[in-house]
């Protein structure tokens, strides 16, 4: 079956031009770059000239792609079987118009796809998906179970016109960046009209919610260490070798944060009774953290921020950033400029929780405006995320969950400010605006009211809501959960793998569940890498089956932010 091999190369960040591996997989590890002949984009070329009844290699770039893939194009030998399709800005739909045009200039019957950053890609594995396409006439065919970037998606040539048609009626299609699942999301919209198929792991490891391709500085240091360890160890480089390896080693699985919650602020402007923080934070300091009663708080100073993103985006390059922690963020007087310190670097996003109160049309229009201001986010997520904690759809419900919310400076009602607020957040952050609702025995007969609600377009969020899962953070607070959602099998804990809480004065937590105890270190003192350094030997624990201190009664380990 004749087939064209897409490789997308049209990155906004990547390391995929990297000189990250050796020439020879069998070779030993290296240090330092003796031996590094090879990138993720070479490995990518690789795998796709060892295809069986290709026809065509076309590699898709940007301006900003183009001399190094063509230097690689060169080296491999492979001028001649490759053709290279330059855009300013890739998108969905201009994806698949391009793929659609490629099989039909080369009379190919599937189209093989896969991001050209992909170091382990499978030629064995791809024989498969590419026997089971053709044996059973798929019209989209992919691997299941393994982690992300070890196998390619086969599209069968009569199938891209039908996704570019569905594309073309969602305007998001046209404009988003193409990413992971950008080829999925389209067939998502008419699902059941397609002929899938899907080669089965014989081991499930999405859980690992792990991604072998050099398109961000963690993902990349995953691919080198496993690269390193599966030599060390003596596996092989297929992928269900490699997902093994990547199953048992902390090393791959925890590289560097995905997520920040910075707290900023000292202050809380309501009291909601799922957070342990007034309580911690009375015990501590001998007053409450409520901001008519802690009239001097010690915030977190601008300074301070800025050097602290310098580290994050330095140790990072991507990530999430809270601007909220325990407390509400906008009680500090700076807040603006701390969104604008942060949007100043382009691999960092940042999400807002919030209870709503004080937020006005003003502040949340000069947000906006600082958002156009920025440059274009070169991660996953939007520039800025607002979580508005609604928790209820009555009013009597709401001063339940916020025992003293009665009204704001403005002698609103709080539940009515909070409402509003998600109504202007919406004006100007359209589609990044999410009401959340802390699911507990006691608001529970409100949660399906809630859900229908804003679960409406017509509610003003775009359909776009949070349900959160109740902690009790270890016994300081009452168990009020409704419902027991943990797997039957304890998997180890995405925070401490992926998170890291850092309170006002710069100190970090190991997670949220200490509340403002147990620091582990101070990033304005220490450094950001070099306090997440000392935070490792948690999740090496988790992966071997160890649950130290408050660990073991901890019930968050399955959920996770980003």
């Amino acid at each position: 079956m004749k087939n064209v091999v897409f490789l997308y190369a049209g990155f906004v960040q990547t390391h995929a031009f990297d000189m990250l591996f050796p020439k020879d997989f069998t070779a030993a590890p290296v240090e330092g770059a003796a031996g590094r002949e090879k990138s993720a984009f070479a490995l990518s070329l690789d795998w796709a000239a060892r295809l069986k009844d290709r026809v065509k290699i076309v590699v898709a770039v940007s301006r900003q792609t183009e001399d190094k893939a063509r230097r690689e194009i060169l080296k491999a030998g492979l001028e001649d079987e490759c053709d290279v399709i330059v855009e300013q800005r890739w998108s969905t739909m201009l994806l698949l118009k391009r793929m659609a045009e490629a099989v039909s200039q080369n009379g190919a019957a599937c189209v093989v796809y896969s991001a050209a950053d992909r170091p382990f890609l499978d030629c064995r594995l791809t024989d498969l998906i590419l026997a089971d396409h053709e044996h059973y006439l798929s019209e989209y065919t992919f691997a299941d179970g393994y982690p992300a970037g070890l196998s390619p998606e086969v599209v069968a040539a009569g199938s891209l016109n039908i996704m570019l048609a569905l594309a073309t009626k969602k305007p998001s299609f046209a404009s988003d960046r193409v990413g992971r699942e950008s080829l999925f999301n389209v067939l998502r919209e008419d699902i059941n009209s397609f002929e899938i198929e899907t080669v089965i792991a014989p081991k499930d490891f999405r859980m690992l919610r792990l991604d072998f391709s050099c398109s961000s500085r963690a993902q990349t240091i995953a691919c080198v260490q496993l690269f390193r360890l599966a030599v060390q160890r003596g596996t092989g480089f297929d992928a269900l070798s490699l997902a093994e390896c990547a199953a048992s080693s902390p090393e791959v699985q925890r590289t560097v944060p995905a997520f920040y919650n910075v707290q900023i602020a000292q202050n809380l402007s309501t009291l909601t009774v799922y957070n342990p923080y007034p309580a911690a934070f009375s015990q501590k300091y001998g007053c409450s953290p409520v901001k008519k009663e802690n009239p001097e708080p010690v915030n977190m100073s601008l300074a301070s921020f800025t050097d602290l993103v310098e580290g994050i985006a330095g140790l990072s390059e991507t990530a999430v950033v809270g601007l909220s922690g325990f407390s509400e963020p906008l009680t500090h007087p700076d807040f603006l400029q701390f969104v604008r310190v942060a949007l100043a670097k382009p691999g960092i996003s940042l999400l807002i929780e919030t209870d709503g109160t004080l937020l006005t049309a003003p502040l949340a229009q000069q947000a906006a405006e600082i958002v156009k201001d920025s440059p274009e986010r070169t991660g996953n997520w939007p520039a800025v995320m607002w979580i508005v904690a609604i928790d209820a759809v009555t009013d009597e419900m709401y001063g339940k969950m916020h025992t003293n919310a009665f009204t704001n400076g403005n002698g609103i009602r709080c539940f009515e400010s909070a409402k509003a607020a998600l109504v202007t957040l919406e004006h100007y952050f359209p589609g990044d605006v999410y009401p959340q609702f802390v699911r507990m025995k006691d608001n529970e007969e409100e949660l399906e009211r809630f859900y229908r609600f804003y679960h409406d377009p017509e509610a003003g969020t775009e359909g776009k809501l949070i349900i959160q899962k109740y902690d009790a953070f270890c016994g300081l607070l009452p168990d009020l959960k409704s419902a027991d959602l943990a797997p039957l099998e304890r998997n180890p804990c995405w925070h401490c793998k992926r998170d890291m809480l850092i309170l006002p004065d710069g100190s970090v937590p190991p997670c949220r569940e200490y509340v403002l105890d147990a620091s582990c270190g101070n990033v304005f003192s220490e450094g950001v890498e070099a306090v997440w350094k000392k935070m490792g030997n948690l999740a090496a624990d988790h992966i071997q089956g160890r649950y130290p201190d408050k660990c073991g009664t901890c019930d968050e380990y399955y959920t996770f932010n980003f």
